[in-house]
C-alpha cells in the first residue's frame, strides 16, 4: 500500500505570489514534472497554500511507494526541474517542514 505524507512549511511574508508563480510554471512544465515523480517513484504530489491569522503556509501532499526513497531522489537533484524546485523554496519558506499526522488514508483498488 502506496504511503502518504501531508507536511506544511511557514512562507515567509510577502513571498506568497513568488511561491504561486513557481507552481504555476511547474504546471507549464508538466512533462518535467512527470518525469521526476516517476523517478521518485511518486505517485501523487499536491500543493495548497492557506492563510491562518497573520502566517501563510504551503501545504504538501505526497503519495508513493516508499517515501524515504522519493525524499532521497529528489534531494539527489538528478534533474535540473529539482534543482530549481528545490532553490524556490529556500527562498520562500521560513523554516522547516512539519508532518501533519495520519489518522487514516482510504484508497479505491479498482483505480490503481
Amino acid at each position: 500500500m502506496p504511503e502518504v505524507l501531508l507536511a506544511r512549511a511557514r512562507v515567509e511574508p510577502g513571498r506568497e505570489d513568488r511561491l504561486r508563480d513557481w507552481f504555476s510554471e511547474l504546471e507549464d512544465r508538466e512533462s518535467e514534472v512527470v518525469e521526476t515523480l516517476q523517478h521518485e517513484g511518486v505517485y501523487t504530489e499536491t500543493a495548497f497554500i492557506q492563510t491562518l491569522d497573520d502566517s501563510t503556509y504551503l501545504y504538501l501532499y505526497m503519495e508513493a511507494e516508499d517515501l524515504d526513497a522519493a525524499d532521497e531522489a529528489g534531494d539527489a537533484e538528478e534533474y535540473e526541474i529539482d534543482e530549481e524546485h528545490h532553490e524556490v523554496l529556500r527562498e520562500t519558506l521560513a523554516g522547516g517542514w512539519e508532518e501533519l499526522e495520519k489518522v487514516g488514508h482510504f484508497t479505491n483498488p479498482s483505480l490503481r
